[in-house]
């Protein structure tokens, strides 16, 4: 790696704070004098573009906010290296968010992102991960496009998330959520003093798209896992015609009762999974594409002090369930996967002035797991029985430092993931330029598990972002 080429890497975020400071001093075109007058500047400025006066005089651009990132992070593997696979990543990456709006009713959004690896270009990619219009009513709205749902109600894994695949080439541990093509509506009601908020939501996705795997040279890579033979991207089956299309409906409120306060999910769909199964196919092992009928819920609630006392009335207790039932596609070689259920159980408690006045220590425990499979296709799949404990930090000081640290221990294989993170503000450059440190420490010695078949994947990451 040429030195001058990492030195733009990281300077990226820098360049872009520069270029953010400097804009008011440029020079527009006599032209665009009305558009570019103090008013409109600091609209645009602070992503309020909705208040950009045009030449006229009116509002002619429907951009009502812009937002984004720049980032850069150089990521170093410390341990197994030198074995046919990228030790370093040297990442680049940037996302960018527009708002528009028309009149009172009709809103649009699109959401572009790229990102650039100087080590692996197989890796690289860009991306409109959404790109959608809606239309809002009194009582309901549509919305048509690509876009991202966030289902989930827990931090460390979200059974409930069905509607998006995720990007495992770009983070294998948290993989970004990619967005789907469809339609999605939904109905408001007026609730009552019991469930508030009621939402009936209907989802409908005809486009299927496969989920991207770390690539070929990724420490990740799913290439000799456990002796498994040599891994083909190129999918041995997936859904045609009718099949292709998932169907969902949810249904959200708020529960108010003597005991407790909660928010509440219900959850059915049926359609392709996300995520394939790892089979045999020829020499080769290949992701093959099994649709699923899935039904679930999910509840996030605070007791409160005075049916439950005070303790309780500290913890938010959280709650992932789903029961899927796996079936084949027309063609498909292998056995319909074992019908199974995939549970979260977590806790949270928030502790403030711990150390430093205003500062807060969030403290997070739960534990995924899985029942009802033994099958060979099961093997593959994450959290089936693991204990998850975090703790972030926030010092609540003008610099916004914050502290995470978290363990994933697997209880059926002798397998550990440590990871911490500290972030924090760079105000002396500017208010939204950030430098961060992230530490990941595989502990796994068990030849059936997953990150054992894996090089060591121990990393150190340092990095700076943007927030424009």
């Amino acid at each position: 790696m040429r030195p001058f080429v990492l030195a733009l890497i990281l300077a990226a975020p820098l360049s872009a704070t520069v270029a953010a400071q400097d804009d008011a001093t440029l020079d527009a075109p006599q032209a665009d004098d009305d558009f570019f007058d103090d008013e409109g500047l600091d609209a645009l400025l602070d992503g309020d573009w909705s208040d950009a006066p045009d030449a006229g005089g009116g509002n002619a651009l429907p951009i009502r906010s812009v937002k984004g990132f720049i980032e850069s992070r150089v990521r170093s593997f410390l341990r197994d290296r030198n074995r046919d696979r990228h030790d370093a990543e040297v990442v680049l990456e940037g996302e960018l968010e527009l708002e528009f709006s028309w009149g009172t009713s009709w809103e649009a959004y699109l959401r572009p992102r790229f990102r650039v690896d100087l080590v692996d270009s197989d890796a690289d990619r860009f991306d409109p991960y959404e790109a959608y219009v809606e239309y809002a009513a009194d009582h309901w709205d549509v919305r048509a496009g690509q876009f991202v749902e966030n289902w989930g109600i827990v931090d460390t894994f979200n059974p409930l998330d069905v509607i998006n695949r995720r990007d495992f080439a770009s983070d294998f541990l948290d993989p970004d959520r990619l967005g789907e093509i469809g339609v999605r509506v939904r109905r408001f009601y007026a609730g009552n003093a019991t469930f508030g908020e009621p939402t009936w939501s209907v989802y409908a996705l005809p486009v299927f798209q496969e989920t991207p795997f770390p690539t070929r040279g990724s420490r990740f890579s799913f290439s000799g896992l456990n002796g498994a033979p040599p891994f083909d991207e190129t999918p041995g089956l997936t859904p045609h015609g009718s099949e292709r299309a998932l169907l969902a409906t949810r249904l959200q409120a708020t529960l108010s009762t003597t005991w407790l306060n909660a928010d509440l999910q219900l959850l059915l769909a049926r359609g392709p999974e996300r995520f394939p199964l790892l089979l045999p196919s020829g020499p080769n092992l290949s992701p093959f594409y099994f649709g699923a009928t899935t039904v679930g819920g999910g509840i996030r609630a605070v007791p409160n002090a005075d049916a439950m006392g005070r303790f309780l009335s500290t913890l938010t207790l959280k709650a992932e369930v789903v029961a899927k039932s796996p079936y084949r596609f027309d063609g498909a070689e292998h056995a319909t996967p074992d019908d199974y259920v995939q549970y979260v159980l977590g806790v949270d408690r928030l502790f403030p002035n711990v150390w430093f006045d205003n500062d807060q220590l969030t403290m997070t425990v739960e534990y995924a797991g899985e029942s009802g499979a033994d099958d060979p296709a099961s093997a593959l799949r994450p959290f089936q029985s693991d204990i998850v404990a975090r703790a972030f930090w926030e010092r609540g000081d003008f610099a916004r430092t914050s502290l995470e640290a978290r363990a994933i221990v697997d209880t059926e294989f002798d397998e550990r993931i440590y990871e911490s993170i500290f972030e924090r503000q760079l105000r002396s450059v500017h208010d939204d330029l950030k430098w961060f440190v992230r530490l990941q420490v595989f502990d796994a010695h068990d030849d059936a598990g997953l990150f054992s078949g894996l090089p060591n994947n121990t990393s150190l990451a340092l990095g700076m972002r943007f927030e424009l």
